[in-house]
C-alpha cells in the first residue's frame, strides 16, 4: 500500500512539475498602449511564444499575430513611480513590468506595442522572444531585468 502511494506521488509530481521544466512561452499580459489600433487597451489575453514563426497576443474576443521577422525592437521596463511617492516618500504600490515591441507589419510603417506583464514573467518567454526574433531584449534597468526574471 505504502509502495503503490509513493508511485502514485511520483508521477504526480512528475506531471506538474514537468512543464515547467519545458520552459513556459505563454504568460498573461495586457495590452497597454501603443499604435496597434486592433488591439483594445487593457483588455487582459496571453502573450505566446510557442510558434516558430509567429508571437501572438490572444484575448477573450480577438487574435493579433506577428511575425517574428517582423520585431525590430524588444525593451522592457517598469512603469515609474508617482510624483507624490519621489517628492514626498509617500507609500506607493509596487512598479508594473512592461514590454515594448516596436514591429514593421506594414510597409514602410513601424508601430509599437506596450504590454503589462505579470511580475516574475518567466526568463524562458524572454529567451524565447530573444532568439525567435533575433533581436537582443534591452532592459532599462537592473530592476526591470530582475522584474523579468533574468536576475
Amino acid at each position: 500500500m505504502l509502495r503503490r502511494r509513493s508511485v502514485l506521488a511520483f508521477w504526480v509530481v512528475l506531471l506538474f512539475s514537468t512543464p515547467l521544466a519545458w520552459g513556459q512561452t505563454s504568460i498573461d499580459a495586457a495590452y497597454y498602449q501603443g499604435r496597434v489600433e486592433e488591439l483594445p487597451e487593457k483588455k487582459p489575453g496571453k502573450l505566446d511564444a510557442s510558434d516558430p514563426e509567429i508571437l501572438v497576443f490572444k484575448w477573450q474576443s480577438g487574435t493579433w499575430k506577428v511575425l517574428y521577422s517582423e520585431i525590430r525592437t524588444v525593451y522592457v521596463s517598469l512603469t515609474r513611480r508617482s510624483v507624490m511617492v519621489e517628492a514626498f516618500g509617500v507609500p506607493g504600490g509596487k512598479r508594473k513590468l512592461l514590454l515594448s515591441l516596436v514591429v514593421a507589419d506594414r510597409p514602410g510603417k513601424t508601430r509599437n506595442a506596450v504590454f503589462f506583464l505579470p511580475a516574475g514573467a518567466t526568463r524562458e518567454f524572454m529567451q524565447a522572444l530573444e532568439k525567435k526574433s533575433g533581436r537582443t531584449v534591452v532592459y532599462e534597468s537592473y530592476e526591470a531585468r530582475k522584474g523579468a526574471g533574468e536576475d
